[in-house]
């Protein structure tokens, strides 16, 4: 069943960089949907939302989806992969049309160092550890979560589209370790996608807590609930709020090593 599904995904539309599938439409809103609703269910009011990467529109289209979201800013360097899904992949591309959606392409450093604005929400999509260059390295790393913590709202959160637990565990200590620069507290959810190398792929999402802030509730529990009916009603297919919980309960070993990594 398993090389079946994998055959049909690989027969449908795909998006690659550098070799690499980054999207297919057979499977892509298994991760798009939990990059997304992970980190914008654990807060109450996601007004602004900041995409680095997802020139394909993907993240975008789910954000649509949810009413509370009132402001969008993506920040993709490759306007290349704006301009080919918008004319490819429309089931992704035509959503970054959108009034609610300002497209900035450029570097995502540089505009963070120079903004302005502040956000509840920052969805990190892009290239995880596994594949990247240096210079995804340095991106990633814990200066620029610094600098990201200072135009994310108290109680926000950051996701990134990190890797599978039975991929590289060095990697994604690494990516921990970097995160934990910014974030108080930290979660790992794992989501079943077939035309992903090991057939899965994490993602990581920590809350911002400014000196002086709330206590909030863990991550892993959704505080905003999307119970089924509501879900289906807004067009998802995979997240609803007892996924949110299921896909952070993590295998025993794994768990554990997560656990004594992050101290939570």
């Amino acid at each position: 069943w398993y090389q079946r599904r994998v055959r049909e995904a690989v027969v449908s539309t795909q998006s690659t960089v550098d070799g690499c599938v980054q999207a297919t439409t057979y499977d892509e809103f298994l991760y798009q949907e939990m990059l997304t609703y992970l980190p914008l269910c654990s807060v109450l009011k996601p007004k602004k939302v900041l995409v680095v990467g997802g020139g394909d529109g993907g993240i975008v289209r789910e954000l649509l989806k949810d009413t509370r979201v009132e402001d969008i800013t993506l920040v993709d360097i490759d306007e290349q992969v704006i301009k080919v899904c918008r004319e490819h992949i429309p089931s992704m591309g035509k959503y970054l049309e959108d009034e609610k959606v300002s497209v900035v392409v450029g570097d995502a450093q540089e505009y963070i160092k120079s903004c302005n604005d502040k956000f509840d929400v920052v969805i990190l999509d892009v290239t995880d550890y596994a594949i990247c260059s240096e210079e995804d390295h340095q991106l990633l790393g814990k200066d620029f979560y610094t600098q990201l913590k200072e135009i994310i709202n108290d109680g926000g959160v950051v996701s990134y589209q990190a890797f599978s637990p039975y991929q590289n565990n060095d990697s994604l200590k690494i990516e921990i370790e970097n995160m934990k620069a910014a974030t108080k507290m930290i979660c790992y959810g794992v989501v079943p996608v077939p035309s992903f190398p090991n057939g899965n792929i994490g993602i990581l999402f920590g809350r911002i807590v400014k000196e002086g802030g709330k206590n909030y509730e863990r991550l892993d529990v959704p505080a905003y609930k999307i119970p089924i009916v509501k879900a289906k009603d807004m067009g998802l297919r995979c997240y609803y709020e007892k996924y949110h919980v299921s896909c952070c309960t993590l295998p025993l070993e794994f768990s554990a090593w997560f656990e004594k990594l992050t101290g939570l």
